[in-house]
């Protein structure tokens, strides 16, 4: 929860490479070292164990990459953006990057609240040749289907099955060099998420395509916020 009456900033950043391979409690462990070291006026929590109060909009998974993430972050007072800009990007690590840093209003809603969908590129490469045909009729034929369950770990080791499907809101692909790219949109945020290795195990297994296993690559590349 952020402090009624402190500014806060959000900021725009990528994660790649190395970075991509961070779960989510390590980068908000990176990311407070990181306020830390470029002496950013962070302003923390109360209570036993204070920390710097900043939120992500939706958790990557452990190996996909993001080309557009956002973060907010509350500080005790009021800094430039163009200063946060240099001092936080001047500390990142090697597949972090700031693109853009703005205020916000500090009674603007949680950030996680107003994620919408995400869009992401998924590259995969193929056992088999297909061509664009052929992957169009796959497509079309994976999105008539009025359900796709998908069986997914809950907590205590349980598995609960999960129809994905009201949750795909589009798909598109091409095929190059026997590669196949999968742009997908899918449901994000505090309601509920599809995850894309999900949509992709589930469209893989419809179509009865063999895949390469070392050749899959996801990126997450873009997450929309409601503003209004």
């Amino acid at each position: 929860m952020g402090v009624e009456g402190l500014p806060r900033y959000r900021m725009l950043y990528s994660k790649d490479g190395p970075a991509r391979f961070i779960s989510h409690l390590d980068l908000v462990r990176t990311f407070e070292r990181v306020i830390r070291r470029a002496d950013i006026p962070a302003a923390f929590s109360t209570g036993f164990n204070p920390h710097s109060i900043f939120s992500f909009a939706a958790p990557l998974q452990v190996g996909i990459g993001g080309e557009s993430e956002y973060l907010d972050i509350q500080l005790k007072n009021e800094v430039p953006p163009e200063e946060l800009y240099t001092s936080i990007g001047s500390v990142l690590p090697e597949g972090l990057c700031i693109k853009e840093v703005w205020q916000v209003p500090d009674d603007s809603p949680a950030l996680m609240s107003v994620v919408e969908w995400a869009e992401y590129k998924v590259k995969v490469g193929l056992e088999e040749k297909l061509n664009a045909g052929a992957l169009e009729e796959y497509i079309n034929s994976f999105l008539k289907q009025p359900g796709i369950v998908v069986r997914r770990k809950a907590k205590k080791g349980r598995v609960k099955n999960i129809d994905i499907r009201p949750g795909i809101y589009d798909l598109g692909g091409l095929i190059k060099d026997n590669i196949l790219i999968l742009q997908m949109k899918l449901k994000t945020g505090s309601n509920g998420s599809v995850r894309p290795g999900e949509a992709l195990d589930a469209f893989l297994g419809h179509n009865s395509l063999a895949v390469k296993p070392v050749e899959t690559d996801i990126v997450r590349t873009r997450v929309f916020l409601r503003l209004t």
